[in-house]
């Protein structure tokens, strides 16, 4: 037994510092994970409090100064939203719509996952805790608003765009339609 723990040991040492990482195997399982999952703890309650305050301006016109600053202050928050560090480097299975990067609709290989219908096409998009860069696995096939669960390895990076910011990446494994 001691003998097959050292060189399981000796191997695993070498591959590491050799910069190798272990395969995942098919057999990764997935943790299903929620929207809020993704808001740190007490993130959520501030950003609350933020909109209740920002309610006083609701009487305002569209162009007026103090109406667009709370926007710009709001709009600052939300691309600047913190990650939750919870599910950083784990196999995670998130359900979600496609909002595409490109004018060409889907040019290109990446993509928004975004919590609900219409994120990202109507204004302000959703906090960057609510957003998540996909790259997707060769030869997947998604369009614009797609209903679809995406598996995957979450990482925290930020990825700014027009459309909107996000604070994660997701390195898909899979991407399935949801039912």
């Amino acid at each position: 037994m001691r003998r097959s723990f050292l060189r399981l040991s000796s191997a695993s040492l070498l591959g590491f510092m050799l910069g190798m990482h272990p395969l995942r195997s098919e057999a990764t399982t997935y943790k299903e994970i929620e929207w809020d999952d993704l808001m740190p703890e007490g993130w959520r309650k501030k950003m609350i409090l933020e909109v209740t305050r920002m309610r006083r301006y609701g009487s305002l016109m569209d162009g007026d100064p103090k109406a667009d600053e709370a926007y710009a202050r709001l709009k600052k928050a939300w691309d600047t939203a913190p990650p939750s560090k919870v599910y950083i480097g784990k196999a995670i299975r998130i359900p979600g719509y496609v909002v595409p990067l490109d004018a060409e609709r889907m040019q290109s290989s990446e993509f928004l996952l975004v919590p609900y219908f219409g994120a990202c096409i109507h204004s302000p998009p959703p906090p960057a805790n609510q957003i998540i860069l996909v790259k997707p696995p060769k030869g997947s096939k998604v369009r614009t608003m797609d209903a679809i669960w995406v598996e995957g390895i979450l990482s925290e990076g930020r990825s700014y765009s027009e459309i909107g910011s996000s604070a994660y990446v997701l390195n898909a494994d899979k991407i399935t339609p949801y039912r």
